[in-house]
């Protein structure tokens, strides 16, 4: 809790320890008139026990006095955690050069020789408070940090510029209970990395953040006590040390298994909402073949037909079986279970089993779908089951932005002078008015007036292709069709 600063707060504190009464009365009634709190002791062990007391800013002392000297009390002074940044000014009538070294070895901050004038005088204390004052608000402000980065919700790892552990917060710890095996101070990234697979992990993202001084995030799933998965999201940061050439490095981790879990959740609905869509064009794919069957049997009933018939019509049930079971298998890549996966897959085999679901769509069978791959084999990273959904959703709003004879067509390309892939999705549709271009990609935005839209398609799938490390922009005019280009890193 802030307590709040009264004004005798804010006046600096002085101690004058002297044991001569007219010089201490002088010092007195000049720092007084200058509006400073101020104390007076006459020997070292009075003058130590209104330190202890009143804690002042700055000490005035007097190197020769009864009982314990000043070089004494200066050395006491320092040697007290509670006192030892107290500024501490010798006041002296020799002044040479081997009692003032003795004075700074004891710790003094300043020597004032005997006799001096009051100008001198508070010239010397107003700078030496003013140093206590930007030290003690450097000690206020480094604890205020260091209290943030303690009781932040990440955990955060500093390293240093040859990767050496130099700082771990306690929320570190907390997030990864029993997987920190070695985590001490001044430890090697590379011993950690030997320790422990999770750091293995860190260490590969570190390698990438100090080979391209760039900003890297990586997710990663991590078994806990009981069988239990956590999400962690990872950062790794560079930080250049201010009037220097060398980086530190910073990491960053954040559980985001709750963030995870509704994001499945949401997807999952979006993909629920496409199986509803699909289903209807394979019902209909389905019924055929399913009505070919029952005639058959219904014929193969009869006790008139031949042998060379019956063979037939069995060949007949069993292609439109066959049909069946191909229809359910293709369905069934895009209905799978959703789980956590990194890995990595082909594009161009992905893409065709996705545009395979699409002409099963039966409300407009004069949609041409071409696929251009310009004799590419770009190989990607993450999730495959991901990337499907994505490209289901964006295929299913163009199939629906046209009406009549249309065309939908996917084009693979390769962005020069980059490690990336351009995948373009373009159709003859309606097109996106200006005005709504902007907030496609917000959750439960949607321009359908049916029961098929839901808002969450593009917003699903902006944020897999974010999963995915890539981007993607969007172009449309009324009319006359939309395209979006999606661009994503190639493996390696």
């Amino acid at each position: 809790m802030m307590h709040p600063v009264s004004e005798s707060d804010l006046i600096n504190k002085i101690l004058i320890i002297e044991d001569e009464p007219d010089i201490s009365d002088y010092l007195y009634d000049t720092l007084a008139m200058s509006g400073y709190e101020v104390r007076q002791a006459y020997d070292g062990l009075e003058g130590l026990e209104k330190i202890r007391q009143k804690k002042p800013n700055l000490v005035l002392l007097d190197i020769m006095m009864p009982k314990i000297d000043g070089l004494e009390v200066c050395r006491r002074i320092r040697s007290n955690p509670e006192t030892q940044t107290t500024r501490i000014i010798f006041i002296t009538a020799k002044g040479s050069l081997e009692e003032k070294l003795e004075g700074f070895q004891a710790g003094a901050n300043d020597f004032i020789v005997k006799p001096f004038s009051s100008s001198e005088l508070l010239a010397r204390i107003e700078a030496h408070l003013r140093i206590d004052t930007l030290a003690r608000d450097l000690e206020l402000s480094e604890r205020r940090y260091r209290q943030l980065i303690e009781h932040s919700p990440d955990g955060i790892l500093l390293f240093s510029p040859d990767m050496k552990l130099l700082f771990a917060n306690s929320r570190f710890k907390g997030i990864l209970p029993g997987k920190l095996e070695g985590l001490e101070i001044g430890c090697s990234i590379d011993a950690l990395r030997s320790n422990s697979l999770f750091f293995s992990e860190i260490a590969t993202l570190l390698d990438k953040v100090r080979e391209g001084r760039i900003i890297v995030t990586r997710t990663f799933s991590i078994s806990l006590q009981k069988g239990h998965t956590s999400y962690l999201e990872i950062r790794g940061i560079p930080s250049e040390i201010p009037a220097g050439k060398s980086l530190m490095y910073q990491v960053v981790m954040r559980d985001v298994t709750e963030k995870y879990n509704m994001e499945k959740i949401i997807s999952r609905a979006e993909k629920i909402n496409s199986l509803g869509i699909l289903t209807a064009g394979i019902a209909h794919e389905i019924n055929n073949p399913l009505a070919g069957i029952a005639n058959a049997i219904h014929i193969l009933k009869r006790d008139s037909i031949d042998n060379a018939k019956k063979d037939e019509l069995l060949e007949l049930i069993l292609s439109n079986i066959t049909r069946i079971s191909r229809i359910i298998d293709d369905l069934r890549v895009f209905s799978r279970q959703e789980r956590y996966e990194g890995g990595s897959f082909e594009l161009v085999p992905v893409i065709e089993e996705t545009l395979k679901l699409l002409r099963y769509q039966r409300e407009n069978d004069q949609i041409e779908i071409h696929f251009l791959t310009n004799d590419l084999k770009p190989v990607i990273e993450g999730s495959k089951n991901q990337f499907q959904q994505m490209m289901i959703n964006l295929l299913l709003n163009a199939s629906q932005a046209i009406t009549g004879a249309g065309q939908i067509k996917v084009e693979l390309d390769r962005l020069e002078n980059t490690h990336s892939v351009v995948i373009k999705v373009s159709d003859t549709g309606c097109g996106i008015p200006e005005d709504q271009i902007d907030q496609i990609f917000d959750p439960f935005f949607t321009t359908k007036r049916d029961w098929r839209g839901t808002g969450l398609g593009l917003a699903v799938s902006y944020r897999i292709i974010q999963l995915l490390k890539g981007t993607i922009t969007v172009s449309s005019q009324v009319d006359k069709g939309t395209t979006f280009t999606i661009t994503m890193p190639l493996k390696g």
